[in-house]
């Protein structure tokens, strides 16, 4: 079969949809099916040897000329395709496809309508309040157009069931929405010396070391773990990503105790995960991290906020540690609860380790194929469960 995939990012840019993106195309073409793939960015000379077709439309172009171009060309990617993938930006070109693929299958891993509203300060409510919410004028205009867009989807994928009860509630009928976890291949680092990989990455060997991957942005709550580290004597924190709100964090950073590295190719980000005592992710939205899954598939106990697909990885007291969104005294608690118990922290490394076996990557990759060919028996056939502990 011949299926179009439209993305907004794709490797090497950050985020969740370019690194699915990155890992599940091979795997389209190993499955024996054709690929094309439209995202925004600059051509690399790389693109030609992947194995599938990449176009990128140049952010250099002005805004209403790349969004026509890339709207031009995904015209003609989905009049080629037997089935449609579209995350991310592009879902908001859904409307205006023509409809010439068999199937479109929107992958939806957050509320854009919200995440647009809280950039530019025209909301002050949470993820879940929002969806009921009042709302200004333009930030409901945006909304009413973004929810029309998810419903042109025949089938919309969520990567975890907090996920799909939203999408549920934004009109989406319940048999076209299906939990897909996300999932990651798995990593060779989780037996790997933390000390050897400190000296390696030229980080302190000789303080507990906490460990963030973010892009940063308000929304990852990366400075809300600024705020607590004072509360977090001797500790060292290491920022990895980047984004707006680095001079910012930067500038908040206490002198001495945080280091940022910047964006980091993949292989390298696992290494920052497995060498961290703790790793952090302090959000205030999720669909379903992937940073998230990699740290304790590498064996690094997690404290995270307890909002959207967090949950469903972390149970509260086994794999790691879950707090309120926003609040930096309970993090700092929390991440000292596991500093200062070893045989709590090795718990919860073999607890990690062992959950995340649930989230295989060969499952999400026949299920999201599955999706894509129409296969509803090969998928699951139903809704799935609500259970959060669904893999």
């Amino acid at each position: 079969m011949r299926f179009g995939f439209l993305s907004g990012l794709f490797y090497p840019e950050p985020g969740g949809p370019s690194t699915f993106l990155h890992h599940f195309l091979p795997e389209v073409r190993q499955a024996g099916h054709d690929a094309h793939l439209l995202a925004f960015g600059e051509t690399r000379s790389e693109d030609a040897k992947l194995g599938y077709r990449v176009t990128r439309i140049s952010r250099r172009l002005g805004r209403i000329r790349r969004n026509w171009v890339y709207l031009t060309t995904a015209r003609k990617i989905a009049a080629e395709s037997d089935a449609l993938f579209v995350v991310g930006y592009a879902l908001l070109f859904l409307p205006f496809l023509r409809r010439p693929a068999r199937r479109v299958v929107a992958k939806v891993v957050g509320d854009w309508s919200w995440e647009m509203a809280d950039r530019r300060g025209l909301t002050t409510l949470d993820k879940n309040a929002f969806q009921t919410g009042t709302k200004h004028p333009l930030v409901w205009v945006l909304r009413a157009y973004y929810l029309w867009s998810v419903r042109h989807a025949d089938l919309v994928i969520t990567p975890s069931a907090d996920m799909r009860r939203i999408v549920m509630g934004w009109g989406v009928a319940p048999e076209r929405v299906r939990v897909v976890y996300n999932a990651i291949p798995a990593p060779q680092l989780p037996t790997t010396d933390r000390a050897e990989l400190r000296q390696m990455l030229g980080l302190p060997t000789d303080q507990p070391l906490i460990v963030s991957v973010a892009r940063l942005t308000p929304v990852k709550g990366v400075h809300v773990m600024l705020q607590g580290l004072p509360d977090v004597p001797g500790a060292h924190f290491v920022v990895v990503g980047d984004g707006p709100q680095q001079a910012e964090l930067e500038a908040a950073a206490p002198a001495g105790r945080v280091t940022f590295v910047g964006a980091q190719p993949h292989e390298r980000v696992l290494m920052y995960l497995r060498a961290a005592d703790v790793y952090v992710l302090s959000s205030f939205t999720e669909g379903l991290s992937h940073t998230l899954l990699e740290s304790i598939a590498v064996g690094a106990p997690a404290v995270a906020s307890a909002v959207g697909g967090n949950p469903e990885v972390i149970t509260d007291g086994v794999e790691g540690l879950l707090v309120p969104p926003g609040d930096p005294a309970a993090l700092a608690a929390a991440i000292r609860r596991i500093l200062d118990d070893s045989a709590l922290a090795r718990q919860m490394e073999a607890a990690g380790l062992a959950r995340s076996q649930s989230f295989r990557w060969e499952t999400e990759v026949a299920e999201t194929l599955a999706a894509l060919a129409g296969d509803d028996v090969a998928a699951g056939g139903q809704a799935p469960t609500d259970n959060p502990h669904h893999p």
